[in-house]
């Protein structure tokens, strides 16, 4: 396993100060205090009513589904397919996002009478999105309709295949549309160029406002569709969308019906991954029970991950939990093991000094974990980043970004060089022939060079408010808990404390994590820092003054709960002496 460090480097940004005639009149209407006021100001709430609304959202507070272009079209297709008892295929993904959409629309479909199936590619042999092969067992089945999940945006010839052969395509995606649109019998996609739904959903969101549409139609009761926000909650979270307007309503709720889930294979999921009983929330998702879903699909076939989800079965569930289980620590030693070969690649072809993007490729390396070990070396590095994996001369790669870098923009300028590419922002896949690499590499960095400035590749952390540690308490960590879920657009907020003592020997825990107390004035926290284990010999000398930037949590340990300091960054205070005391 090799252990990531945390950059040391990082620069601190603190949030504009708020105006102090609408800081003290809207913590007067809202009854909350002038700290936590501040910070919501800073994130656009700025009125009792929207302070409200992000505080307490409410189902109801959900878009009208048919507000979004196609979703009348997609609907009443299905309605046909109903009424004449059509074969149905939910074509998916293999990652999290297009798991969790794909049962969904199983799930609902199934309920409500309809010949549905599902299908999704494996991820070697086939690789992502729809294809002609999906298109013909289809055809072989019988199927008459095909309802993409997280996929088809960009499938403007397979589309075209599959009307060619009689089956008719809706698609519901979230990704990028291309320069041309598929002709599909209709396309449900918030960011089509003419649809001003105005939410950045993920596919399995755009799936949930599909099954409402559908519920809508056939005059169901919308409230049923409740307890399947436990699977928008997994895929929205997992996705890494914004966690702000719709993707934020349908994520609390979801992540409150994740702990209460009545799914066989979700509780038994939830059960090896040791978390049985324990608070859910986002980051829990993220980085627990999302990578054992995603397994099988990173490591071949994701079938099994949609048996688990949808299954009604315990024991069935129960099997399927734990081989889940199991190859996610398999898929964790690949990831381990390639990591190390693209540190080594960096060494030999990366100049961190001069370049401002990552481009690596290596033979054999697994396409199912290629994208995670991009996200560390972004998480590392500041760079964007793309890692390419090398078969029978054809690459398969996953790209990933840093704020200011739209991905897709960035590989439309090389699209010349590649036989395919989609995604997001901040996330994409291509395709590539092995002779075009070194090409690409070059002009990908020469893109980012002219995209990118110096201080865009300055790993920066954003501070909400400077605080002291004795305005820390418990009624300031319940307004926080109210600013839950956490994610994109809406992380934890980051506060900053100058010239704390530190108290006694820091020590380091686990693979590498920093352990200490700290004290100003009569305020005594514990901290822990992630990834900050080799700051242990820096601030080892008694009496040591360090600035900290963290969010602050609650930690349990022996049944007594405490507030905790968690740190994003520390640096030693200028002086680092305390006074005598």
């Amino acid at each position: 396993m090799v252990v990531m460090h945390k950059p040391q480097s990082l620069k601190w940004v603190m949030a504009p100060k708020a105006d102090q005639d609408t800081l003290e009149q809207l913590s007067t209407a809202t009854g909350l205090s002038p700290l936590i006021v501040e910070v919501l100001i800073n994130r656009g709430m700025d009125t009792p009513e929207l302070v409200d609304s992000f505080l307490n959202p409410k189902l109801t507070d959900l878009n009208d589904p048919f507000s979004m272009i196609g979703m009348r079209e997609g609907v009443e297709r299905i309605g046909r397919a109903f009424m004449e008892n059509e074969k149905i295929i939910i074509y998916g993904d293999y990652d999290v996002d297009g798991i969790t959409a794909t049962s969904l629309l199983y799930i609902v479909l199934n309920k409500l009478g309809a010949q549905v199936g599902f299908y999704l590619p494996n991820r070697l042999t086939e690789g992502y999105g729809l294809s002609v092969d999906g298109i013909d067992q289809a055809k072989a089945k019988g199927v008459s309709l095909i309802i993409t999940v997280d996929t088809g945006i960009t499938a403007v010839d397979e589309i075209a295949y599959a009307s060619s052969q009689g089956v008719d395509v809706v698609v519901t995606d979230h990704h990028e549309p291309g320069d041309t649109l598929p002709e599909a019998l209709a396309i449900i996609n918030p960011k089509q160029h003419d649809c001003n739904y105005g939410e950045q959903l993920s596919g399995v969101g755009v799936a949930f406002k599909f099954a409402q549409a559908i519920y809508q139609s056939l005059n169901q009761d919308e409230s049923e569709l409740e307890e399947h926000l436990d699977l928008v909650a997994m895929g929205t979270a997992a996705d890494i969308v914004p966690l702000v307007g719709e993707n934020r309503i349908l994520t609390r709720f979801g992540i409150e019906q994740v702990a209460r889930t009545t799914k066989p294979g979700l509780k038994s999921l939830i059960f090896v991954s040791g978390l049985m009983g324990k608070r859910i929330s986002t980051g829990q998702v993220v980085f627990i029970l999302a990578p054992r879903i995603n397994a099988l699909g990173r490591l071949g076939n994701a079938r099994e991950a949609i048996r688990l989800l949808a299954t009604k079965d315990e024991q069935v569930a129960q099997e399927i939990a734990r081989r889940l289980d199991e190859e996610n620590r398999r898929r964790k030693e690949i990831d381990g093991e390639t990591l190390k070969e693209a540190l080594n690649q960096i060494d030999e072809i990366v100049d961190l000094d001069e370049d401002k993007a990552i481009v690596l490729a290596g033979e054999g390396w697994h396409q199912g974990v290629i994208g995670i070990v991009a996200s560390r070396l972004v998480e590392r590095y500041h760079m964007p980043t793309v890692l390419i994996s090398i078969t029978n001369g054809i690459g398969k790669g996953s790209a990933r970004s840093i704020p200011g870098f739209h991905l897709c923009e960035a590989l439309k300028e090389c699209e010349h060089l590649l036989l395919k590419y989609g995604g997001h922002k901040y996330a994409a896949g291509l395709s590539i022939e092995q002779a075009q690499v070194p090409a690409f590499r070059e002009k990908f960095r020469e893109v980012s060079q002219r995209m990118l400035t110096e201080e865009d590749v300055v790993p920066k952390l954003h501070v909400d408010q400077e605080i002291e540690l004795g305005d820390i308490n418990e009624s300031m960590m319940d307004s926080i808990e109210l600013f839950a879920p956490f994610g994109p657009q809406n992380m934890r907020p980051i506060f900053l404390t100058r010239n704390c003592e530190v108290l006694g020997q820091p020590y380091t825990v686990g693979r590498n994590h920093l352990r200490m107390r700290v004290r100003k004035g009569q305020a005594v926290f514990d901290v822990i820092g992630f990834g900050f284990g080799d700051m242990a010999k820096v601030i080892s000398s008694k009496g040591c003054l360090v600035d900290i930037a963290y969010v602050l949590e609650y930690n349990t340990w022996n049944d007594v709960t405490r507030i905790q300091v968690q740190l994003r960054d520390i640096k030693l205070t200028v002086g680092n002496l305390a006074p005598t005391l």
